[in-house]
């Protein structure tokens, strides 16, 4: 073989190498881009898993997969399934989606023509069928009409609905919403591992917020059309519904909420024009929350954060007025502070400090039962000068004021976890008040000054009287339970541990007998036509009004029926304009009228 034929297949040898590490880099490109590297192409940002089925797949959730809330009897509160039309912006020569046929879908539907064919015309990827930002759902009878006109591009399909247009225990409940500074925050190892993106809604206020990590899925639900880059379906493949199918998940939350009771409550609350207050109803045995209502109204899929709807009025503390005569009636049962027969004098004023009774003629001779009745300022400051300022926050404390109330203990992987959201404390006195100034005292003594309480503390108050002295710790969620009914996890009804020891039983059971004399011959005989014979104590708490005028918080804290009794309930109607008629005494006897007809189905 001569020198040239000898170059030429060396030439031909590293054509063949160049070729063959061409075609190596181009394979080990290939294995790194859709394999090693598909979902961390972080310099552009691109997931080239995602976008390929993007480009397949047309996708629309059906079903977040977020665990929801059921009341006391597994009615939902969250998560209603719905059937609802689901439209695909789908382009196919000779497809019998025609502009005729998807007028008939219109007409299925009940749809003005021309806000259907503008939704249809502006379809970018697929969407269901709304109006006013809501989904429409289907009747049964539709939903067949609809899957016999054989379209491809609609489909009449069951879609979950995270919150009603008329949401109860909204505040209760709480919202959902994009929070990336929590999520790196709370859930950073969820964010590391891919289970939570920057964009992912999390629970932002109430249960939603509380019972986050167990309301957290394993997928969402959803369903996809296969189509080519034109939008044209692709041969042999049809619209595909794709579900996680572990059967525990999504997690179900039980409340201690009575759905009915609730809604009713909260239509009262809204016929009554009660602008701004709470409604709380307990379970007088074990504080549990069988009701709770706050307004103004609050919608959660139109959260307003400056409005402030959103924040739960029951659970936020508001001068109470003479509501706190409990307490202080209580420390003096106690420290004896009063003599069996004893009796006050309440000419209207007190001589000292400005300090009036409500009656500006004066109540004339009281006992300290009477004064109760009465809700006489001028008997329990008096009452109050022999405690002073230390033993009346000392009582206070014994009867669960000035803490959190709401249900907290270790749980499993979560210690110290807290049922309630943003639960405010109260207060008996600011840190700079002195507590021996008499002037402060008086003024505390009547629920005035700096004293502040939460309606859920008020209605506590009455469930702690009931139950001997011992402070509950109000439940709003009994237990959580996998989606196939099993326990998951329980939360035990328990007694307030931050509280001091209980007041004496017989002081406990003096003071419901007193409540129930206020409604017999007191400030709240307007009871007395309710179907459940009641018992309770009135209150009225001077406040200015955001505009600086004087204004009152009108409150009713009581027990019914009186002689059996089965709950406890606090009602505040706030900011009302000084001088009307007390707007909490005949709410509250609505809200018990609601529970004594419940009572009877």
């Amino acid at each position: 073989m001569d020198n040239g034929t000898k170059l030429q297949k060396n030439r031909i040898f590293i054509v063949l190498l160049l070729v063959i590490g061409v075609l190596a880099a181009w394979n080990l490109r290939l294995f790194w881009i859709q394999v090693a590297a598909s979902r961390s192409l972080t310099e552009r940002k691109i997931d080239l898993v995602e976008n390929s089925v993007i480009q397949r797949a047309q996708g629309l959730v059906l079903d977040s997969g977020r665990g929801d809330f059921v009341d006391r009897n597994g009615v939902p509160l969250t998560g209603t399934a719905q059937k609802a039309l689901i439209v695909f912006p789908i382009h196919e020569e000779g497809s019998t989606d025609t502009s005729t046929t998807m007028d008939r879908v219109a007409s299925i539907v009940n749809a003005p023509l021309s806000a259907w064919e503008s939704f249809v015309r502006q379809l970018k990827g697929p969407a269901i069928w709304s109006v006013s930002g809501r989904p429409v759902p289907l009747t049964d009878a539709q939903a067949a009409k609809i899957e016999a006109l054989g379209l491809k591009s609609v489909r009449a399909m069951t879609f979950k609905q995270r919150y009603a247009e008329r949401q109860p225990a909204s505040q209760v409940l709480g919202f959902i919403g994009q929070n990336p500074e929590r999520i790196t925050r709370q859930f950073t190892d969820q964010f590391h591992k891919g289970e939570l993106q920057l964009t992912s809604k999390i629970g932002n206020s109430g249960l939603e917020k509380t019972f986050e990590p167990w309301l957290q899925g394993i997928g969402p639900s959803s369903v996809s059309l296969f189509t080519d880059g034109l939008k044209r379906p692709l041969p042999g493949l049809d619209t595909r519904e794709i579900a996680p199918s572990n059967p525990y998940y999504p997690l179900k939350v039980v409340t201690t909420l009575d759905s009915g009771i609730q809604q009713q409550i909260e239509r009262t609350l809204e016929r009554s024009h009660v602008t701004e207050g709470a409604v709380v109803v307990l379970d007088i045995r074990n504080g549990d929350t069988i009701a709770m209502a706050s307004t103004p109204a609050f919608q959660p899929e139109h959260v307003d954060l400056a409005q402030g709807s959103w924040s739960n009025k029951a659970l936020k503390a508001v001068a109470p007025g003479s509501i706190f005569k409990t307490v202080t009636a209580a420390a003096a049962l106690e420290e004896k502070a009063v003599k069996a027969d004893e009796t006050f004098e309440c000419t209207g004023a007190l001589g000292k400090y400005g300090f009036t009774c409500w009656k500006k003629e004066g109540h004339g001779t009281l006992t300290l039962e009477e004064g109760f009745a009465q809700s006489c300022n001028i008997v329990f400051a008096k009452v109050a000068q022999r405690l002073g300022g230390d033993k009346l926050e000392a009582y206070a404390h014994r009867l669960g004021l000035e803490m959190s109330v709401g249900w907290s203990a270790d749980v499993p992987h979560r210690k110290g976890f807290r049922q309630w959201d943003a639960e405010e404390q109260g207060q008996i006195y600011a840190a700079a008040s002195d507590k021996s100034d008499e002037g402060a005292l008086v003024q505390t003594a009547i629920g005035q000054r700096d004293v502040l309480m939460t309606p859920l503390q008020a209605a506590n108050l009455v469930v702690t009287l009931y139950n001997q002295g011992k402070v509950a710790s109000p439940r709003i969620v009994r237990e959580i339970r996998f989606r196939n009914d099993r326990l998951y996890q329980s939360f035990q009804a328990h007694e307030l541990e931050q509280a001091a020891k209980p007041i004496k039983p017989a002081t406990a059971k003096r003071l419901l007998g007193w409540m129930a004399e206020t409604v017999e011959h007191g400030t709240g005989k307007a009871l007395r036509s309710a179907k459940w014979s009641l018992a309770g104590k009135s209150g009225t708490a001077q406040v200015r009004l955001k505009n600086g005028r004087p204004g009152e918080n009108h409150w009713f804290i009581g027990y019914g029926p009186a002689e059996q009794p089965r709950y406890a309930a606090a009602v505040v109607v706030q900011n009302v304009p000084e001088g009307g008629n007390h707007k909490a005494i005949p709410l509250f006897k609505e809200v018990m009228d609601i529970l004594a007809v419940s009572s009877e189905k």
